[in-house]
């Protein structure tokens, strides 16, 4: 390559500007796919904290309701079975045991005050339930800290130093 082939100062100047809006697209679209693959991973961890907090929500109501899973299923399962019969009988124009729905009623009314004296349970304990939640969120988010940094998290001895 000889000095008459070589492109002169003034070329190069004027390549310039196209070159560094070159660069920085080429850096704007690396920056918006390393903010692409971290939000993936926050959703993620997002995602995973909402099944967690909504397990341990789910298992706070249970217990304050004193009841497990299996036995409030089968309990919801039942009322609702309840007021399909009880609304097959009431749309029955022939109906003759008037007596016999009413007690169903009742019985119906109870289980439903049951349900609303549960429900007045849960939303006392309401901020108890988000006092947990907040603090398992603030406990993974410190984790998830840790981990990005590459430190190892503190454990807290349950035991006092003597």
């Amino acid at each position: 390559m000889s000095y008459h082939d070589a492109p002169g100062l003034g070329r190069r100047l004027v390549r310039l500007p196209g070159q560094l809006l070159l660069a920085l697209v080429n850096a704007t679209a690396l920056l918006v796919i390393a903010a692409c693959v971290l939000s993936l991973l926050v959703l993620n961890r997002v995602d995973t904290a909402g099944e967690r907090i909504a397990g341990n929500v789910t298992e706070a109501a249970l217990a304050r309701l004193q009841v497990s899973p299996g036995e409030f299923k089968a309990r919801i399962e039942a009322l609702d079975g309840k007021i399909t019969t009880l609304a097959a009988q009431l749309s029955d124009p022939d109906l003759r045991d008037h007596w016999e729905v009413a007690q169903q009623l009742k019985e119906l009314n109870r289980n439903l005050a049951d349900i609303r004296l549960a429900a007045v349970g849960l939303s006392a304990a309401g901020p108890e339930i988000t006092d947990t939640a907040f603090e398992q969120a603030g406990d993974m988010l410190t984790g998830a800290l840790y981990t990005l940094r590459g430190c190892e998290a503190a454990i807290e001895d349950s035991e006092p130093s003597s």
